[in-house]
């Protein structure tokens, strides 16, 4: 087993002259490779609590908690000409927008461009760089609190990992990515993941993380959305979780039951007397408000359909396919699309991913053919094929 090689020196940037330094030596650099460490246990925002930069011969180790102008850095993220490279970029980015008010681009994500190589499915940064460049990460620190100042240098060594191998992975996979022309595959997929709308919380569609609210319609469905508004308001202003001021399930039951008054509100399953004192009447509020509301604008489920007998034979065949091109591509067919998706594509429905990105290159179009008649399937020596007509 290899071991991680000799660590080179990196800079802990902690002051804003410094930060100012480490960005103007990238001023030439076409690419660096970003990650952060973060704390989201007791807030509603993630704590961001290290930035680690790694482009060209540079390593560094930014400390938000000491920095005060982080301008620098802030057009540093938006550059063109700087590709940013992540590893599972989505959490990274929702912090970086969050801390700067704009998200990183041009991005790449190399979990993104590992699925489309034959990678296995949703492949971690350490099995990843285990497979290309030999080196067995450490795993031991994964649950720092990287809050907690001063930081030992393990953990900063450990943080700095998840950098200093990135730019090769990166290196690799763009070089397998033109060899085998994939590249295009992925490119609108990498330009969505800029685009802010995606780390935006869509406040009218809240009530549909509820657990639970399968249960719930018409007027009780419209008090549960507008209870959820009022918690995510409240989590923002105090920073807080949302958990720590009304379960899910509590209101679920609010939305159920309609209380009217406090006497009602208090023998609500789950919700706590302090709760009931400090919030109580503006939870009466808003459900009394919510009750108002024309049905017309009462939030709906999204209708469910399901496949007739035909559809279902249908599904089978495109199920087949997906995992004939898989197969040819040499990717997991978990990774290329799921039972849900075929049924998703055959009604039609844009939230199959594989109407989507690099899914609809590799297999949908030829899926969508297939659907309205232009191919059909053939055996040759029992290998499945499918000819256009």
């Amino acid at each position: 087993m290899n071991s991680p090689a000799q660590q080179p020196d990196y800079r802990y940037i902690d002051d804003d002259a410094g930060l100012a330094r480490f960005c103007s030596a990238l001023d030439e650099a076409s690419y660096c490779a970003i990650d952060t460490e973060f704390v989201r246990e007791s807030t509603y925002y993630p704590e961001l609590a290290l930035i680690q930069i790694a482009g060209g011969d540079l390593l560094g180790c930014v400390d938000p908690l000491a920095i005060t102008d982080f301008a620098p850095l802030a057009d540093l993220l938006v550059r063109q000409d700087l590709i940013k490279i992540f590893h599972s970029s989505s959490q990274d980015l929702e912090i970086l927008y969050q801390k700067f008010g704009q998200v990183p681009a041009p991005v790449f994500d190399t979990q993104l461009a590992a699925a489309v190589l034959g990678y296995s499915h949703q492949i971690s940064y350490a099995d990843l760089v285990l497979q290309i460049t030999g080196v067995q990460l450490e795993k031991k620190y994964t649950r720092a609190n990287w809050i907690r100042r001063p930081l030992s240098q393990e953990e900063l060594d450990y943080a700095m990992d998840d950098v200093r191998y990135l730019v090769a992975v990166y290196h690799e996979l763009d070089s397998r990515l033109e060899s085998t022309r994939r590249r295009s595959w992925i490119e609108r997929d990498l330009q969505a993941m800029s685009n802010a709308d995606n780390y935006e919380v869509d406040q009218a569609r809240l009530w549909q993380r509820l657990r639970g609210v399968q249960k719930l319609k018409g007027e009780r469905l419209q008090i549960a959305s507008e209870l959820c508004r009022w918690r995510e308001q409240l989590a923002q202003q105090q920073n807080r979780p949302r958990r720590w001021i009304v379960k899910d399930d509590v209101i679920v039951e609010l939305a159920r039951h309609k209380p009217a008054s406090l006497e009602a509100l208090a023998k609500i399953p789950g919700l706590s007397d302090k709760t009931v004192k400090r919030h109580g009447e503006k939870i009466l509020k808003v459900i009394a408000e919510a009750s108002r509301v024309d049905a017309a604008q009462w939030p709906q489920h999204d209708s469910i359909k399901n496949l007739n007998s035909r559809q279902m034979a249908l599904g089978d065949c495109l199920m087949a396919l997906c995992r004939m091109i898989s197969d040819n591509n040499s990717i997991a067919l978990a990774t290329l699309a799921t039972r849900k998706d075929i049924d998703n594509l055959i009604l039609n429905q844009k939230s199959s991913r594989l109407a989507q990105g690099w899914r609809f290159a590799m297999a949908g179009e030829q899926l969508l053919e297939f659907i309205h008649g232009q191919s059909a399937i053939s055996v040759e020596d029992q290998v499945l094929k499918l000819d256009s007509k």
